[in-house]
Protein backbone atom coordinates (compact mmCIF):
# COMPACT_ATOMS: atom_id res chain seq x y z
CA UNK A 1 0.00 0.00 0.00
CA UNK A 2 1.34 3.42 -0.94
CA UNK A 3 1.12 6.02 1.81
CA UNK A 4 -0.50 9.37 1.19
CA UNK A 5 1.48 12.59 1.48
CA UNK A 6 0.77 16.29 1.35
CA UNK A 7 0.38 17.85 -2.12
CA UNK A 8 3.79 18.40 -3.68
CA UNK A 9 5.14 21.18 -5.88
CA UNK A 10 8.61 20.12 -6.96
CA UNK A 11 10.89 21.07 -9.83
CA UNK A 12 14.63 20.88 -10.34
CA UNK A 13 17.19 23.08 -12.13
CA UNK A 14 17.39 22.20 -15.81
CA UNK A 15 21.18 22.34 -15.50
CA UNK A 16 20.95 19.02 -13.61
CA UNK A 17 19.64 17.29 -16.75
CA UNK A 18 22.94 15.99 -18.14
CA UNK A 19 21.32 14.08 -21.03
CA UNK A 20 18.41 14.65 -23.37
CA UNK A 21 16.01 12.84 -21.03
CA UNK A 22 15.12 13.82 -17.47
CA UNK A 23 16.06 11.25 -14.84
CA UNK A 24 13.07 9.90 -12.84
CA UNK A 25 14.30 11.54 -9.62
CA UNK A 26 14.31 14.93 -11.42
CA UNK A 27 10.84 14.58 -12.96
CA UNK A 28 8.83 17.60 -11.84
CA UNK A 29 5.78 17.13 -9.61
CA UNK A 30 2.58 19.18 -9.44
CA UNK A 31 -0.20 17.92 -7.16
CA UNK A 32 -3.61 19.46 -6.61
CA UNK A 33 -4.43 17.11 -3.74
CA UNK A 34 -2.61 14.68 -1.47
CA UNK A 35 -1.03 11.65 -3.07
CA UNK A 36 -3.59 8.83 -2.80
CA UNK A 37 -3.26 5.41 -1.23
CA UNK A 38 -3.15 2.97 -4.14
CA UNK A 39 -3.07 -0.80 -3.85
CA UNK A 40 -1.59 -2.40 -6.94
CA UNK A 41 -3.49 -5.62 -6.18
CA UNK A 42 -6.89 -3.92 -6.28
CA UNK A 43 -6.26 -1.06 -8.75
CA UNK A 44 -8.48 -1.12 -11.80
CA UNK A 45 -9.13 1.27 -14.65
CA UNK A 46 -12.82 1.54 -15.53
CA UNK A 47 -14.02 2.59 -18.99
CA UNK A 48 -17.70 3.49 -18.98
CA UNK A 49 -20.29 6.05 -20.05
CA UNK A 50 -21.62 6.24 -23.59
CA UNK A 51 -20.11 2.95 -24.68
CA UNK A 52 -21.56 -0.38 -25.77
CA UNK A 53 -19.25 -2.43 -23.58
CA UNK A 54 -18.24 -0.84 -20.26
CA UNK A 55 -15.47 -2.77 -18.52
CA UNK A 56 -12.62 -2.59 -16.01
CA UNK A 57 -9.02 -3.71 -16.47
CA UNK A 58 -6.46 -4.53 -13.79
CA UNK A 59 -2.76 -3.72 -13.86
CA UNK A 60 -1.61 -7.25 -14.76
CA UNK A 61 -3.86 -7.28 -17.82
CA UNK A 62 -2.96 -3.71 -18.77
CA UNK A 63 0.78 -4.41 -18.97
CA UNK A 64 0.13 -7.49 -21.10
CA UNK A 65 -1.55 -5.42 -23.81
CA UNK A 66 0.45 -4.19 -26.84
CA UNK A 67 2.27 -1.06 -25.71
CA UNK A 68 3.87 1.97 -27.33
CA UNK A 69 6.86 4.14 -26.39
CA UNK A 70 7.07 7.85 -27.04
CA UNK A 71 9.67 10.43 -26.03
CA UNK A 72 7.76 13.50 -25.00
CA UNK A 73 7.86 16.69 -22.98
CA UNK A 74 5.53 17.11 -20.02
CA UNK A 75 5.12 20.75 -18.98
CA UNK A 76 2.99 22.38 -16.30
CA UNK A 77 0.60 24.93 -17.84
CA UNK A 78 1.76 27.45 -15.22
CA UNK A 79 5.48 26.83 -15.73
CA UNK A 80 7.23 30.19 -15.48
CA UNK A 81 9.06 31.76 -18.40
CA UNK A 82 12.47 30.05 -18.30
CA UNK A 83 11.02 27.85 -15.53
CA UNK A 84 11.89 24.25 -14.68
CA UNK A 85 8.41 22.71 -14.24
CA UNK A 86 9.04 20.74 -17.41
CA UNK A 87 10.54 17.30 -18.05
CA UNK A 88 11.31 15.12 -21.05
CA UNK A 89 11.47 11.36 -21.08
CA UNK A 90 10.53 8.09 -22.72
CA UNK A 91 7.03 7.05 -21.70
CA UNK A 92 5.61 3.59 -22.27
CA UNK A 93 2.00 2.51 -22.05
CA UNK A 94 -1.10 1.26 -23.80
CA UNK A 95 -2.63 3.57 -26.42
CA UNK A 96 -5.83 5.11 -25.08
CA UNK A 97 -7.38 4.29 -28.45
CA UNK A 98 -6.98 0.54 -27.79
CA UNK A 99 -8.76 0.80 -24.44
CA UNK A 100 -11.57 2.98 -25.80
CA UNK A 101 -12.08 0.87 -28.91
CA UNK A 102 -12.58 -2.20 -26.72
CA UNK A 103 -15.44 -0.36 -25.00
CA UNK A 104 -16.97 0.65 -28.37
CA UNK A 105 -17.94 4.33 -27.88
CA UNK A 106 -21.31 5.37 -29.30
CA UNK A 107 -21.24 7.27 -32.58
CA UNK A 108 -22.17 10.61 -30.96
CA UNK A 109 -19.52 10.42 -28.22
CA UNK A 110 -17.24 13.47 -28.33
CA UNK A 111 -15.41 13.84 -25.00
CA UNK A 112 -13.81 11.71 -22.30
CA UNK A 113 -13.73 12.56 -18.61
CA UNK A 114 -10.57 11.22 -16.96
CA UNK A 115 -10.60 10.75 -13.20
CA UNK A 116 -7.70 10.16 -10.82
CA UNK A 117 -7.58 8.43 -7.45
CA UNK A 118 -6.60 11.67 -5.67
CA UNK A 119 -9.35 13.92 -4.32
CA UNK A 120 -9.82 17.17 -2.43
CA UNK A 121 -11.56 20.53 -2.38
CA UNK A 122 -10.67 23.27 -4.85
CA UNK A 123 -13.36 25.64 -3.61
CA UNK A 124 -13.69 26.95 -0.06
CA UNK A 125 -16.15 24.98 2.08
CA UNK A 126 -16.86 22.61 -0.83
CA UNK A 127 -17.07 18.85 -0.58
CA UNK A 128 -14.06 16.91 -1.90
CA UNK A 129 -14.12 15.59 -5.46
CA UNK A 130 -11.70 13.38 -7.40
CA UNK A 131 -9.25 15.18 -9.65
CA UNK A 132 -10.64 15.11 -13.18
CA UNK A 133 -10.18 16.61 -16.63
CA UNK A 134 -12.12 16.41 -19.88
CA UNK A 135 -10.38 15.75 -23.20
CA UNK A 136 -11.85 15.51 -26.73
CA UNK A 137 -12.21 11.91 -27.83
CA UNK A 138 -10.29 12.79 -31.00
CA UNK A 139 -7.22 13.57 -28.86
CA UNK A 140 -7.69 10.36 -26.90
CA UNK A 141 -7.74 8.37 -30.13
CA UNK A 142 -4.39 9.73 -31.35
CA UNK A 143 -1.79 6.97 -31.47
CA UNK A 144 0.60 8.83 -29.12
CA UNK A 145 -2.01 9.29 -26.35
CA UNK A 146 -1.27 6.67 -23.69
CA UNK A 147 -2.19 5.15 -20.39
CA UNK A 148 1.44 5.15 -19.30
CA UNK A 149 2.95 2.79 -16.72
CA UNK A 150 6.69 3.21 -17.42
CA UNK A 151 9.08 6.15 -17.60
CA UNK A 152 12.60 5.78 -19.00
CA UNK A 153 12.20 1.97 -18.95
CA UNK A 154 11.39 1.96 -15.23
CA UNK A 155 8.16 1.65 -13.31
CA UNK A 156 6.36 4.98 -13.22
CA UNK A 157 7.36 6.84 -10.00
CA UNK A 158 4.48 6.76 -7.50
CA UNK A 159 4.51 10.54 -7.06
CA UNK A 160 4.13 10.87 -10.84
CA UNK A 161 1.09 8.64 -11.09
CA UNK A 162 1.94 4.99 -10.39
CA UNK A 163 0.50 2.55 -11.26
CA UNK A 164 -0.75 4.31 -14.40
CA UNK A 165 -1.48 7.79 -15.68
CA UNK A 166 -2.80 9.40 -18.82
CA UNK A 167 -0.26 10.98 -21.15
CA UNK A 168 -1.17 13.40 -23.94
CA UNK A 169 2.07 14.37 -25.73
CA UNK A 170 1.96 17.93 -27.01
CA UNK A 171 -0.60 19.06 -24.43
CA UNK A 172 -0.04 20.67 -21.06
CA UNK A 173 0.35 18.38 -18.08
CA UNK A 174 -2.97 19.00 -16.29
CA UNK A 175 -4.80 16.72 -18.75
CA UNK A 176 -2.34 13.85 -18.22
CA UNK A 177 -4.27 12.69 -15.14
CA UNK A 178 -2.17 10.83 -12.56
CA UNK A 179 -3.28 7.71 -10.66
CA UNK A 180 -5.85 7.21 -13.39
CA UNK A 181 -8.79 5.03 -12.34
CA UNK A 182 -11.78 5.95 -14.53
CA UNK A 183 -12.56 7.15 -18.05
CA UNK A 184 -16.14 8.22 -18.77
CA UNK A 185 -17.15 8.67 -22.41
CA UNK A 186 -19.65 11.51 -22.87
CA UNK A 187 -21.71 13.18 -25.57
CA UNK A 188 -21.30 16.84 -26.55
CA UNK A 189 -23.05 19.08 -24.04
CA UNK A 190 -23.56 16.27 -21.55
CA UNK A 191 -23.21 17.27 -17.90
CA UNK A 192 -19.64 16.66 -16.70
CA UNK A 193 -20.71 16.50 -13.04
CA UNK A 194 -17.40 15.80 -11.25
CA UNK A 195 -15.47 18.23 -13.45
CA UNK A 196 -17.92 21.11 -13.04
CA UNK A 197 -19.04 20.66 -9.45
CA UNK A 198 -15.43 20.46 -8.26
CA UNK A 199 -14.61 23.82 -9.89
CA UNK A 200 -11.95 22.29 -12.13
CA UNK A 201 -13.62 23.93 -15.14
CA UNK A 202 -12.53 27.31 -13.71
CA UNK A 203 -8.85 26.42 -13.95
CA UNK A 204 -6.58 26.05 -16.99
CA UNK A 205 -8.39 28.57 -19.14
CA UNK A 206 -6.84 31.11 -21.49
CA UNK A 207 -8.40 34.52 -20.75
CA UNK A 208 -7.89 37.40 -23.16
CA UNK A 209 -9.30 40.92 -23.06
CA UNK A 210 -10.36 42.85 -26.16
CA UNK A 211 -12.25 46.16 -26.07
CA UNK A 212 -13.16 45.55 -22.45
CA UNK A 213 -14.62 42.09 -23.10
CA UNK A 214 -13.07 38.89 -21.76
CA UNK A 215 -12.85 35.72 -23.86
CA UNK A 216 -12.21 32.35 -22.24
CA UNK A 217 -10.91 29.25 -24.04
CA UNK A 218 -9.58 25.97 -22.69
CA UNK A 219 -5.83 25.35 -22.70
CA UNK A 220 -4.57 22.36 -24.63
CA UNK A 221 -1.49 22.37 -26.87
CA UNK A 222 1.90 23.36 -25.47
CA UNK A 223 3.20 26.65 -26.88
CA UNK A 224 6.64 26.92 -28.46
CA UNK A 225 9.18 27.68 -25.76
CA UNK A 226 12.83 27.55 -24.78
CA UNK A 227 14.71 27.79 -21.52
CA UNK A 228 18.31 28.64 -20.67
CA UNK A 229 19.76 25.99 -18.35
CA UNK A 230 23.17 27.69 -18.05
CA UNK A 231 24.15 30.32 -17.07
CA UNK A 232 21.74 30.92 -14.22
CA UNK A 233 20.30 34.30 -13.34
CA UNK A 234 22.61 36.58 -11.35
CA UNK A 235 25.78 34.61 -12.11
CA UNK A 236 29.13 36.44 -12.00
CA UNK A 237 31.73 35.12 -14.46
CA UNK A 238 35.33 35.87 -15.37
CA UNK A 239 35.80 36.83 -19.01
CA UNK A 240 36.31 33.86 -21.32
CA UNK A 241 34.64 31.43 -23.71
CA UNK A 242 31.48 29.69 -22.52
CA UNK A 243 28.80 27.38 -23.82
CA UNK A 244 25.36 28.81 -23.15
CA UNK A 245 22.89 25.91 -23.32
CA UNK A 246 19.34 24.86 -22.66
CA UNK A 247 16.28 23.16 -24.11
CA UNK A 248 13.48 24.06 -26.53
CA UNK A 249 10.15 22.38 -27.33
CA UNK A 250 6.79 22.90 -28.99
CA UNK A 251 3.41 21.22 -28.80
CA UNK A 252 2.99 19.50 -32.13
CA UNK A 253 5.89 20.56 -34.37
CA UNK A 254 9.64 19.94 -34.41
CA UNK A 255 11.85 22.81 -33.26
CA UNK A 256 13.55 24.25 -36.33
CA UNK A 257 15.44 27.31 -35.04
CA UNK A 258 16.95 28.60 -31.81
CA UNK A 259 18.30 32.12 -31.52
CA UNK A 260 20.31 33.71 -28.71
CA UNK A 261 20.60 37.33 -27.68
CA UNK A 262 23.13 38.59 -25.12
CA UNK A 263 21.88 42.19 -25.14
CA UNK A 264 18.24 41.81 -24.09
CA UNK A 265 16.84 41.14 -27.55
CA UNK A 266 18.48 43.86 -29.64
CA UNK A 267 20.52 41.41 -31.72
CA UNK A 268 20.05 37.68 -32.27
CA UNK A 269 22.46 34.90 -33.30
CA UNK A 270 21.80 31.29 -34.28
CA UNK A 271 22.48 28.57 -31.72
CA UNK A 272 23.38 24.97 -32.50
CA UNK A 273 20.48 22.52 -32.22
CA UNK A 274 21.14 18.86 -31.44
CA UNK A 275 19.06 16.12 -33.13
CA UNK A 276 15.49 15.90 -31.86
CA UNK A 277 14.28 12.40 -30.92
CA UNK A 278 10.60 13.03 -31.63
CA UNK A 279 8.46 16.02 -32.54
CA UNK A 280 6.91 15.76 -29.05
CA UNK A 281 10.32 15.75 -27.30
CA UNK A 282 12.49 18.72 -26.45
CA UNK A 283 15.74 19.52 -28.20
CA UNK A 284 19.00 20.50 -26.55
CA UNK A 285 20.78 23.57 -27.94
CA UNK A 286 24.05 25.41 -27.28
CA UNK A 287 25.70 28.69 -28.19
CA UNK A 288 29.42 29.53 -28.10
CA UNK A 289 29.73 32.82 -26.20
CA UNK A 290 32.88 34.92 -26.14
CA UNK A 291 32.13 36.75 -22.90
CA UNK A 292 33.95 40.04 -22.50
CA UNK A 293 33.65 42.28 -19.42
CA UNK A 294 30.21 43.83 -19.06
CA UNK A 295 26.64 43.26 -17.92
CA UNK A 296 24.47 40.99 -20.05
CA UNK A 297 20.84 39.99 -20.50
CA UNK A 298 20.77 36.59 -22.22
CA UNK A 299 17.62 35.47 -23.99
CA UNK A 300 16.74 32.37 -26.02
CA UNK A 301 14.04 32.25 -28.68
CA UNK A 302 12.67 29.12 -30.35
CA UNK A 303 10.72 28.68 -33.59
CA UNK A 304 9.06 25.49 -34.82
CA UNK A 305 8.30 23.92 -38.18
CA UNK A 306 4.72 25.17 -38.03
CA UNK A 307 5.82 28.80 -38.20
CA UNK A 308 5.28 29.46 -34.48
CA UNK A 309 7.88 31.64 -32.78
CA UNK A 310 8.39 32.28 -29.11
CA UNK A 311 7.18 35.81 -28.24
CA UNK A 312 9.74 38.25 -26.89
CA UNK A 313 7.21 39.67 -24.41
CA UNK A 314 3.97 38.53 -22.80
CA UNK A 315 0.83 39.40 -24.74
CA UNK A 316 -0.73 42.32 -22.79
CA UNK A 317 -4.20 41.01 -23.66
CA UNK A 318 -3.64 37.89 -21.53
CA UNK A 319 -5.32 38.01 -18.13
CA UNK A 320 -4.44 34.53 -16.89
CA UNK A 321 -1.33 32.89 -15.47
CA UNK A 322 -0.78 30.17 -18.05
CA UNK A 323 1.27 29.59 -21.24
CA UNK A 324 4.16 31.68 -19.88
CA UNK A 325 6.40 31.21 -22.90
CA UNK A 326 7.90 34.62 -23.57
CA UNK A 327 11.67 35.17 -23.66
CA UNK A 328 12.72 35.75 -20.07
CA UNK A 329 16.13 37.49 -19.74
CA UNK A 330 18.90 35.82 -17.72
CA UNK A 331 21.11 38.54 -16.22
CA UNK A 332 24.78 37.93 -15.56
CA UNK A 333 27.92 39.97 -15.27
CA UNK A 334 31.39 39.34 -16.67
CA UNK A 335 34.46 40.85 -15.03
Amino acid sequence: MLKASEPQNLSYPLAKVDATVTAPNLLFVRDHFSEPDVSLDTWKLRIEGKVEHPYAIGFADLVEMPSKRVEAVLECAGNAANGSAVSNGVWEGVPLASLLEAARPLSDATIVLLEGADSGSLLQDAQPFPYSQVVPITKCMEISSLVAFKYNNLTLPKRNGFPARALFPGWYGMDSVKWLRRMVVLRAGEQKTVFQRSGMNRLYNRITESNGALRTTRLSMVQVKSAIAWPTDGLKLPSGHYAVWGFAWSGNNPVRKLSISVDGGKAWNAAKIEPQADHHSWVRWSYAWDAKPGDYALMSRAADAGGNEQPVKRDPARKDGYELNWCMPIHCSVR
